[in-house]
């Protein structure tokens, strides 16, 4: 159930509700099937609520934790669209898929132990990014280079759909190399040299884009996977070095230098993003408390994205629904850094070294993209990992209670067994909930 509504999810991307303001629609069998299929999320997002509606047994324990911030934050966005957007129509569609997401991740959650569920839901959403990653790459032969700058994107379509810009190919790529990254060491040997040929490709994907951002948040995501590996750590560590000391006897890092910044000089502006941010705080006023609305950029700078998650969420949800989810972040690395570094279970595959790398990317990302702020690729990539994170959290307390029972059940016991007595009738025992 939880892969069928994340696919529900999926099967919405790169629509919008546009076709429907068309009035012949539906011109031809194309146009329909886009126009229906830009609201199939927000249909999960009903099915997701029905279930919640079955399941409702554990939702306040949900609901107070990062989880519910999230939906907040939606909600706290969906109400400003509904009475204050200046485009109350295209706000209230992109919030609905928003929430969606959130609604659907609640569904899933509502069961004794949802790791198994959201594992399965993680790795169909992988297996989305390798798929895209291919796909678009196999684009390039066909139809060149171009395909890469943004005048390609704005001007040619594919089965009615945009295609899709360098940032976004890089994003998909980036996380599907972090993921053949920590999946390399697993498994047989065919295994492997299958996660190593997706692991080439990912990366070469991720080069031809020349995704700045995208490149150095992998390479940042890459040193977290490798650094959660603690049995390989040293060895990484020890090679890396010795590589990074190579490397500097070549012309590697002033040829890297001039590639990631395309010009040879650094951009203060980050491509004129830093306007858009300025304008975007300037617009932030209008509504400080509960926002502006979804695309509330689109609709108050003319056009502009402002690529920035965390200006972002608070230009569309204000102080009370961008603050919430920025809680919600913060929770789920303090979460990350205390069971995948600190205090890690003692059972490894709960803990797959490719999630806080895949968190760090996304995070790191943020700052030049609206990741987590809106209905997105790099969201429906990363939103599961906030309630992973959380329900790894709830499964090792659990697991730890249950030890620290049965350790004081067998203490007593033996108690009793040396002074020649028997527990019976005395010591009735409770296991935790």
């Amino acid at each position: 159930m939880g892969i069928g509504l994340w696919a529900l999810l999926w099967a919405g991307y790169n629509s919008n509700p546009d076709a429907l303001r068309d009035p012949g629609f539906p011109r031809n069998n194309l146009e329909l099937i886009h126009g229906v299929r830009g609201f199939i999320p927000i249909m999960g997002g009903w099915i997701a609520i029905v279930v919640i509606l079955i399941r409702g047994g554990r939702l306040l324990s949900w609901i107070t934790g990062p989880l519910g911030l999230v939906l907040f934050y939606g909600v706290t966005g969906l109400v400003a669209s509904l009475g204050v957007s200046i485009e109350p129509f295209d706000s209230i569609y992109w919030g609905g898929l928003y929430v969606s997401i959130a609604l659907v991740l609640t569904a899933i959650v509502l069961v004794k132990d949802p790791l198994a569920d959201l594992w399965r839901v993680l790795n169909f959403t992988w297996i989305v990014g390798m798929v895209l990653t291919f796909a678009l790459l196999l684009e390039i032969p066909l139809v060149g280079d171009e395909t890469l700058n943004d005048s390609y994107v704005v001007s040619h379509r594919i089965l009615g759909m945009a295609t899709a810009r360098n940032t976004g190919f890089a994003r998909y790529a980036a996380v599907s190399a972090l993921v053949a990254l920590a999946r390399i060491w697993e498994g047989k040997r065919r295994a492997r040299l299958v996660w190593a040929g997706i692991l080439a490709l990912s990366i070469y994907a991720l080069a031809v884009t020349n995704g700045r951002t995208e490149i150095l948040a992998f390479i940042v995501g890459a040193f977290v996977v490798v650094a959660a590996r603690k049995k390989r750590r040293t060895a990484f560590i020890l090679v890396g070095t010795a590589a990074a000391l190579m490397l500097g006897f070549t012309e590697f890092y002033r040829n890297f230098f001039q590639y990631i910044t395309r010009t040879g000089k650094i951009d203060l502006s980050l491509t004129g993003r830093t306007v858009a941010w300025a304008a975007g705080w300037d617009v932030f006023w209008k509504s400080p408390w509960c926002g502006l609305g979804f695309q509330a950029d689109r609709y108050y700078l003319g056009g502009l994205h402002i690529h920035n998650a965390f200006l972002h969420v608070f230009l569309q949800g204000g102080l009370l629904g961008g603050g919430a989810i920025i809680i919600a972040l913060l929770s789920v690395w303090f979460l990350t850094l205390k069971h995948f570094f600190l205090h890690p279970p003692r059972d490894k595959h709960l803990i797959p070294p490719e999630i806080p790398g895949v968190l760090l990317f996304v995070t790191f990302s943020s700052v030049t993209e609206s990741t987590f702020a809106y209905y997105s690729a790099a969201w429906l990539l990363s939103a599961p990992i906030f309630v992973y994170v959380v329900a790894l959290d709830r499964h090792v307390r659990r697991s730890r209670a249950k030890a620290a029972w049965e350790e004081a059940l067998r203490r007593r016991v033996a108690r009793y067994s040396f002074r020649g007595g028997s527990p019976g009738g005395e010591f009735v025992p409770r296991i935790p909930v």
